[in-house]
């Protein structure tokens, strides 16, 4: 596991661990329940997209909006909960990425580039019927948004950039400093002994679990908060496995990168960029894309550092209505 583990982009309220292995019929409905008692309808769906059966989770109803997960390699569990007092007004829309979760890894490894993930959104995007897409996009997620609206700028209404990855390579290796300088000794201690540990090796669930919450946790405000956050989530040593694999394969994306060099200027549509002002990520990273992409807003919520839905969820939850409807009123 590489230095790309600066922000898995998760973020958890739900109380059902639902991440890891899971079987069951094509299509499902249930109502689930959170904490503040918001109960929304929840329907998943397995799809074959360009070669790959992929999950899709679909909660409330209305207007849909795509949520794209982070990572590279994590799955969408952690996003759900914190977006059900949203779905009260929309269709928020999730999958797991190829490769990634309860969405098969393929059998060619070549695939698993940030090229193919533009062309699998575009291909969910057909096979939800949705002419112009609200789009969000956390952490890793947010490139991948971008990414797809360099490509595909008309079929966008709306973009959201949550806590977006680093803009270019410099700003990630900043990133990563930023982190190592927030973890204890004592944290630095366990996560290296935890890595180099057989149970690691084999994917054993409640070591590898252990490495990800303490390599993560510098990416909250509070970090006594990281069994929360990740409650949702369950490893197997498939899922795990495969989490790593492409992680790996992903991280060489941040090889010479520049995501303001390859055209962010095309994007047309509606864009916001949504980060705490502790993020790890540079806030200059943030600003170089807000400058090339026509219009874009920045907000900044105080007290938050790389997962403001769950850091900070009515600031966010405001913001995010008052961009898709401007005219909104708590």
């Amino acid at each position: 596991m590489k230095k790309v583990f600066y922000g898995l982009s998760l973020s958890i309220l739900i109380f059902t661990a639902c991440g890891g292995d899971h079987s069951g019929d094509d299509v499902t409905t249930e109502t689930s329940t959170t904490e503040t008692e918001v109960a929304v309808v929840s329907t998943t769906e397995e799809v074959e997209i360009n070669g790959v059966k992929h999950f899709i989770e679909k909660i409330g109803e209305g207007e849909p909006i795509v949520v794209l997960h982070g990572g590279p390699g994590i799955f969408h569990d952690y996003l759900v909960p914190h977006f059900k007092q949203l779905a009260q007004q929309y269709q928020v829309i999730f999958y797991d990425q190829r490769g990634c979760g309860r969405t098969d890894f393929p059998k060619d490894t070549s695939s698993i580039n940030i090229e193919t993930y533009v062309e699998d959104l575009e291909a969910i995007r057909n096979h939800l019927k949705i002419e112009k897409l609200n789009l969000m996009g956390h952490s890793w997620g947010a490139l991948l948004a971008m990414k797809y609206g360099i490509k595909y700028p008309g079929n966008l209404n709306k973009l959201m950039l949550v806590s977006p990855a680093p803009s270019n390579s410099d700003y990630f290796d900043q990133t990563f400093a930023n982190m190592q300088k927030k973890r204890s000794e004592e944290d630095t201690k366990d996560l290296i002994q935890a890595m180099m540990s057989k149970k690691f090796e084999t994917r054993e669930e409640e070591t590898f679990r252990k490495v990800i919450l303490l390599g993560d946790k510098t990416n909250l405000v509070d970090q006594t908060k990281i069994e929360e956050l990740y409650a949702p989530i369950q490893f197997s040593a498939t899922t795990a496995n495969n989490l790593l694999i492409v992680n790996s394969l992903l991280e060489r994306t941040y090889f010479n990168f520049d995501i303001t060099n390859e055209g962010l200027e095309n994007i047309s549509c509606p864009t916001i960029i949504l980060l705490g002002d502790m993020d790890n990520v540079p806030f200059l990273s943030a600003q170089s894309i807000q400058e090339k992409i026509p219009g874009c807003q920045l907000t900044v919520f105080k007290k938050s550092c790389h997962y403001p839905f769950f850091e900070v969820p009515g600031e966010f939850n405001m913001a995010v209505k008052n961009f898709l409807n401007p005219e909104y009123e708590q």
